[in-house]
């Protein structure tokens, strides 16, 4: 072998061709091995996330339809839930006005009781009273006129 000397940074020789062909050789393992499999890594990640993201908005999606329907079950049961207050409010005062009514009626049966029970009372007490104010007005006309009558 002989010792060639240079004076530039590169010299192009047998050398070179053999460090070209093994970086060569180099990038084409490394694609194979390191490259390649890097590359589909990333694109199955990507697809994932686009999967998960699709997945996500279907999931969004759907709760925005379950929550409107909610709220659509919690209206309706709202508006039958006001449908039986009033009902039963309706209820209520028709019990109540007839609850009022028999007490009136009751009041007005009681008021006529007592007051055929005071005029019966009034009749046996003016009879009573008739025959003694007779002998009581006998006895006062005696002694006013003194003489008996």
């Amino acid at each position: 072998m002989e010792i060639v000397s240079a004076n530039a940074l590169i010299s192009i020789n047998e050398t070179f061709f053999v460090q070209l062909i093994s970086f060569l050789v180099f990038l084409f393992i490394l694609n194979r091995v390191m490259i390649r499999p890097l590359i589909s890594t990333m694109q199955q990640r990507d697809e994932h996330l686009t999967d998960v993201s699709s997945e996500i908005e279907k999931a969004r999606l759907k709760l925005e339809n379950v929550n409107r329907e909610l709220d659509h079950q919690r209206a309706e049961v709202l508006k039958g839930a006001h449908a039986a207050v009033h009902a039963l409010d309706a209820e209520a005062d028709q019990r109540a006005a007839r609850l009022v009514q028999e007490a009136q009626t009751h009041i007005v049966q009681l008021r006529n009781e007592t007051e055929a029970a005071i005029g019966q009372q009034m009749k046996k007490a003016r009879t009573q009273l008739t025959g003694e104010v007779d002998a009581l007005t006998t006895t006062i006309m005696e002694k006013v006129l003194q003489r008996s009558l």
